[in-house]
């Protein structure tokens, strides 16, 4: 893999491997009568409540490919999380070997390239990361992001609507953070499949209802013996940036279900002999 590959692929894993701004629009809906809004927002709040029993940990083996007009390659290794916003990759060569470590807490992170003998850390709110972070993507909610799930804040609810592909229902959000009605919120577009309880769409729209953020949730795999069946882990995750035509891919799997961390398990050691480069 060159450099340029490299570098490409650990920007995505440095916002969690997530986010690229795009041009995609607002998904078109078919109305619902009110008592079916009522019902589904309802099932989605019964939906996130059973989540917060779910696993607070993940650990899984992880295939992640960057596809552009410029750019072309996929890094393999291993990434493990712990909610709201722990979060470690590690990057192997074909080999097996480390290439790449990232972590993150949600406020700090560090990256310590083995081919350069280098890292680098600093505050995610660092120029050097937001390039890879733009708004819609909030490091303090990393590990819901990959579990396919909103963050377990207070909602407020716009409109419910289906979709009219048949594939569920359409619900527009916004995190609740004490904002005022009239306040301007980035508001969330989720597609929410009641019947098997799981997100397979989440976008982020900046108040003038422009598209930021575009992830899609697919294979999900069954949840573990004795966790509730909502509990489910998607099996790819998929990023399309329309402005340059990059589509990022996530391909997860051999998941450790009984997986716990703690913070230690989420620090890199710089080796002997490794430049520690702080990023502003």
């Amino acid at each position: 893999m060159n450099r340029g590959i490299f570098q490409a692929l650990l920007g995505g894993v440095a916002v969690f491997l997530l986010f690229c701004g795009g041009c995609a629009t607002l998904p078109s809906t078919r109305p619902l009568a009110d008592l079916q809004q009522q019902q589904v927002v309802a099932l989605f709040r019964e939906t996130m409540a059973h989540q917060l029993d779910c696993p607070c940990c993940l650990d899984a083996q992880v295939r992640l490919s960057l596809k552009s007009l410029v750019q072309t390659g996929s890094i393999s290794g291993f990434v493990q999380a712990k909610a709201p916003s722990s979060l470690k990759f590690t990057g192997l060569n074909p080999l097996g070997q480390p290439l790449m470590f990232l972590t993150t807490d949600g406020t700090f992170f560090r990256y310590v390239s083995v081919l350069e003998g280098k890292g680098y850390e600093g505050l995610v709110t660092a120029a050097a990361f937001k390039k890879y972070a733009p708004p819609g993507f909030d490091p303090a909610h990393s590990f819901f992001w990959l579990t396919g799930r909103l963050a377990p804040e207070k909602l407020r609810f716009f409109s419910v609507a289906e979709d009219p592909e048949g594939q569920g229902v359409w619900l527009e959000l916004a995190y609740d953070a004490g904002a005022s009605p009239e306040e301007k919120v980035l508001r969330r577009h989720v597609l929410f499949d009641p019947v098997r309880q799981v997100i397979l769409r989440h976008l982020v729209a900046d108040p003038d209802g422009r598209i930021m953020v575009d992830v899609r949730y697919d294979d999900y795999a069954p949840a573990s013996e004795g966790v509730p069946d909502n509990c489910r882990l998607p099996g790819v995750i998929r990023i399309h940036a329309n402005n340059n035509g990059a589509l990022m891919e996530l391909t997860l799997g051999d998941w450790l279900y009984d997986a716990s961390f703690g913070a230690g398990d989420f620090r890199v050691e710089l080796p002997p002999g490794f430049e520690l480069v702080p990023v502003e």
